[in-house]
């Protein structure tokens, strides 16, 4: 046995270098993936503003410059047209015909309600153009084109002011007329023809005749006037002037002279309102 002793020395030297080697190399390799720390963030690097090189137009303001412009939108004409405010304790709406002379004998006495009851009465015009007026459609249609350029009422108030001068000719009115009929004397040269009647109407309230012309044979000015009629025929009206006091039918005979619509008026305010009148057909559309 002493006699291996050496031999079992040396290999027992012999395999702890070969352990040791070992270690030593698996030390110098360096590390795997799963087991690499991780690298801490870098700290970002302050963006340098670039400045634009102005010898190159940027694209989209090229881009800007070829788009063509988008056209300007029409304005429309108004869907309701209202005088006085809308928290007023009385509304009055009137079907009218510019033609119909009872509606131009109304127009001074609700002219005059709107002066005495002022910001207690609003008022509500919607066009009723009788099929038998020749010109009513037209005159309505020169409403609302002065409406467009915001003079509706302006236009409203001078045909039904002048509603004989333009409805029956010149033979009826002049210097030698009665006082109820006698125009301006701005008034007194104008056409016969009904269309240059308007123009001359729409050149005295300044409007733009180009525009007023392109206007009053327009589809949306027409379309707005049928509107209204519709609404009327649907309501079963069938003449001029058509009026409602807060939302309910009143006979005209008893609101035609300015004590009557007063009146009516006035039992509105106290809480005493006149009864309804019978509509002449079942209401399919209810007045605002």
């Amino acid at each position: 046995m002493r006699r291996h002793l050496p031999i079992t020395i040396i290999g027992v030297v012999f395999l702890l270098a070969i352990g040791a080697g070992l270690m030593l190399l698996r030390l110098k390799q360096p590390p795997s993936a799963a087991t690499a720390p991780i690298p801490e963030a870098a700290s970002p690097t302050p963006a340098i503003p670039v400045q634009p090189d102005a010898s190159v137009a940027p694209v989209t303001s090229t881009i800007a410059q070829e788009a063509p412009e988008a056209a300007p939108a029409r304005p429309q004409p108004e869907a309701l047209h209202v005088r006085g405010k809308a928290n007023a304790p009385v509304t009055i709406e009137e079907y009218g015909d510019f033609q119909c002379l009872p509606c131009a004998a109304f127009f001074p006495v609700l002219a005059k309600a709107e002066e005495d009851f002022g910001d207690r009465l609003r008022v509500v015009f919607r066009h009723k153009p009788l099929h038998k007026h020749e010109h009513a459609i037209m005159a309505a249609c020169a409403a609302e084109a002065a409406g467009l350029q915001g003079h509706f009422w302006e236009m409203h108030d001078l045909l039904f002011q002048n509603s004989e001068r333009w409805t029956k000719g010149v033979d009826t009115v002049g210097p030698n007329a009665p006082p109820s009929r006698r125009l301006d004397s701005k008034l007194l040269a104008m056409p016969t023809e009904v269309r240059d009647v308007l123009l001359v109407y729409a050149e005295m309230l300044k409007l733009d005749l180009e525009r007023f012309k392109a206007d009053l044979d327009s589809p949306e000015v027409k379309a707005r006037v049928e509107s209204d009629r519709t609404r009327g025929d649907n309501l079963g009206i069938d003449r001029t002037p058509t009026v409602y006091l807060n939302g309910r039918l009143m006979t005209y005979l008893t609101i035609r002279t300015t004590e009557g619509l007063h009146s009516a008026i006035e039992a509105e305010l106290n809480g005493h309102p006149l009864p309804a009148a019978t509509p002449p057909a079942a209401a399919s559309v209810p007045p605002k």
